[in-house]
């Protein structure tokens, strides 16, 4: 009796045991199953953050194509611009991944990459409106999908019942040209260098101005760039360069004699290995300390010290900028020069030029400068909120343009 009672335990005792298997898989399987939703939605967010970060440096890059030199030739080409912008967007795109794969954007008219302006609707809101006639806005949308042959893989498809996911990210860029000053970033210096261009004189037989030369279009058109080699050329591109001279020795009291360019001193004191920097690297936040960190002209004329003579190894520094663009200055005035060249300029604007020649003489400096259009993040514009009747902040900068993303 005693060994049938205890037989009787033991069998009960297997039958709760194989009771809990099952339910021991079950659980196992829906906590997997959790794990597995868990750390795919984990991965899927990081593959989502790689691709906006993606489609941010492809429309960055596109907006960037917009301020094209191109803007300045007599001949503007709208539609060759806008295949440019798509083009460059999708190069830049594949150059990202996420989630471990390629990033793709369609480049064609109707595919991925839209160009317009920002325009303000009847209920006071900025909307994108979608034009290639002179765009100052991007707007692009950036996949890793199963169409595009890249979408995300996913880590447990069998608890999802999924292999792979679809992504898609919208990302908008613009570029201002309403800037009123520069200011260097934490990882950006300015990309200008220390000259300054002779904008207007009132001697009305002064014609090497940037007015009567650039604007008014009665310089030479001998030069252009070949984006595609990095290279200067001899030939014409629709834009007219400037030639700059600086001052002979023995001129500077001549004022028809004197010349059109100047070295001007923005915190280096004018110092040979401070202008050598500049040229090479740009402003920097130090060497603006003086007005804050920031240069604006948006309350009237600056005055800053300059040397009309420009000689020595800084001819090398300008030689070694042929086919840069970058940020210059203009000014309106220019107080008397002295014996060593020192003098001081009213500086008027913003321009931005690429040299595309340099040609030293004994006497003095040959600089043929051709207009160019920068854009970056470093650009200032004027605050929509704020008055001002100094100067017309509204006035678009031809040459210049603060770059963005605006979403």
């Amino acid at each position: 009796m005693i060994a049938l009672r205890r037989q009787h335990r033991s069998s009960r005792s297997l039958g709760r045991r194989g009771s809990l298997v099952p339910a021991m898989a079950l659980a196992i399987l829906v906590v997997g199953g959790c794990l597995a939703l868990v750390v795919d939605s984990l991965w899927l967010k990081v593959a989502h953050r790689e691709l906006q970060t993606a489609a941010d440096a492809a429309v960055l890059g596109a907006a960037g194509e917009l301020a094209s030199d191109a803007r300045l030739s007599a001949d503007y080409d709208t539609q060759e611009l806008a295949t440019a912008v798509r083009q460059q967007a999708a190069h830049v795109a594949a150059g990202n991944t996420a989630g471990g794969q390629s990033v793709r954007i369609d480049s064609l008219v109707e595919g991925d990459v839209h160009l317009g302006k920002i325009v303000t609707d009847s209920n006071g809101l900025d909307v994108f409106l979608e034009t290639d006639v002179q765009p100052t806005s991007v707007v692009l949308f950036a996949h890793c999908r199963r169409q595009y042959g890249n979408p995300v893989p996913l880590f447990f498809p069998q608890f999802t019942g999924q292999p792979a996911a679809d992504l898609t990210c919208r990302a908008e860029a613009s570029i201002d040209p309403h800037v009123v000053g520069v200011r260097p970033l934490d990882q950006a210096n300015v990309p200008a260098l220390p000259l300054a261009v002779m904008e207007l004189h009132s001697d009305p037989r002064r014609l090497d101005t940037w007015a009567v030369q650039i604007e008014a279009r009665r310089g030479r058109d001998q030069y252009r760039f070949n984006a595609e080699t990095g290279e200067v050329e001899l030939g014409s591109d629709g834009i007219p360069e400037i030639v700059l001279h600086s001052t002979e020795r023995g001129s500077e009291e001549e004022e028809e004699k004197r010349g059109n360019v100047q070295l001007v001193d923005l915190g280096t004191g004018l110092r040979v290995m401070e202008l050598d920097r500049q040229i090479h690297h740009g402003w920097n936040w130090r060497d603006l300390q003086e007005y804050g960190s920031e240069f604006r002209l948006d309350q009237g004329t600056v005055r800053l010290q300059g040397t009309e003579r420009i000689e020595g190894p800084l001819v090398d520094d300008l030689r070694d900028m042929i086919g840069h663009s970058r940020i210059v200055l203009l000014y309106r005035a220019a107080g008397p020069a002295g014996a060593d060249g020192l003098t001081h300029a009213e500086i008027s604007r913003f321009a931005a030029g690429r040299i595309m020649d340099v040609r030293p003489s004994e006497r003095t400096l040959e600089l043929v400068l051709q207009p160019a259009v920068v854009a970056t993040r470093t650009a200032l514009t004027a605050d929509s909120s704020a008055t001002n009747t100094a100067t017309n902040t509204n006035s678009p900068n031809p040459y210049l343009y603060r770059l963005s993303l605006t979403y």
